[in-house]
């Protein structure tokens, strides 16, 4: 059971993370002065406007795959590991929380889709889940600010996927200071009577694209672990992005 529903979950976030911003760093930094809004100046007689700036452009096929992990950037003892792959969607019961349920989708609208990757630790009592996303425009940047606002408000729904429904409640974290923008959160899923599954999650935002990070360790002391990924996992997407 433990097994198909993590496959299942970590196909949803094709995770691999995620960032959001927040508590942990991200919208747009005050500017020097009083705070007011100044007017633009208008061009002189006889003079012209520049050009508006070109719409940010999505990552390309080369930073994507740049940016998530691989074996080489994990401790010792981690392996590559193969999940199935499969269309998720979730539906929450909460208008406030469906941003963040979508998030954990197979899928982000406006999003497309880059590499995923897989890995295990030992007989698979930690596992890790990443996939990264390129947006056109502010895409990115809108959808992180969506995710950072389910999260402040949300924290709990029933969730509906593909029709069959699970009670997930939500713990939004600190997240590393890392990329431009990084949220995190765990994730409590009921899959069945008397047996939970509790993912940590990340978002992390550079430019144009996002990864989202999902760590699932079966001890305490393994969960803790998610703060060194999640640092690897910003870093090598902020690296990826603007290289």
């Amino acid at each position: 059971m433990r097994t198909r529903i993590r496959h299942g979950l970590a196909a949803a976030l094709a995770v691999s993370a995620l960032s959001l911003t927040a508590a942990c760093g991200g919208g747009a930094k005050d500017t020097p002065g009083d705070g007011a809004t100044k007017p633009a100046d208008k061009p002189a007689a006889g003079q012209t406007t520049s050009a508006a700036p070109a719409p940010a452009a999505p990552l390309t096929d080369a930073q994507m795959k740049a940016a998530v992990l691989e074996l080489k950037d994990l401790p010792s003892g981690w392996k590559a590991s193969k999940n199935p792959s499969s269309d998720f969607s979730m539906k929450a019961d909460k208008a406030e929380c469906e941003p963040l349920a979508a998030a954990a989708g197979s899928t982000v609208a406006g999003a497309t889709k880059g590499p995923t990757v897989d890995f295990a630790l030992g007989n698979n009592a930690s596992e890790l889940s990443e996939g990264v996303l390129a947006f056109s425009g502010t895409g990115a940047a809108d959808f992180m600010k969506q995710v950072a606002t389910s999260l402040g408000s949300c924290t709990a729904f029933t969730a509906d996927t593909s029709g069959t429904k699970m009670k997930i409640t939500v713990e939004k974290l600190t997240a590393p200071q890392t990329a431009e923008e990084a949220l995190a959160f765990k994730l409590k899923l009921n899959v069945a009577q008397g047996i939970t599954v509790e993912p940590t999650l990340l978002i992390a935002r550079q430019g144009t694209g996002v990864v989202r990070l999902l760590h699932l360790a079966d001890t305490p002391a393994a969960k803790k672990d998610f703060a060194t990924f999640a640092g690897l996992a910003g870093d090598k997407l902020a690296k990826a992005a603007q290289g």
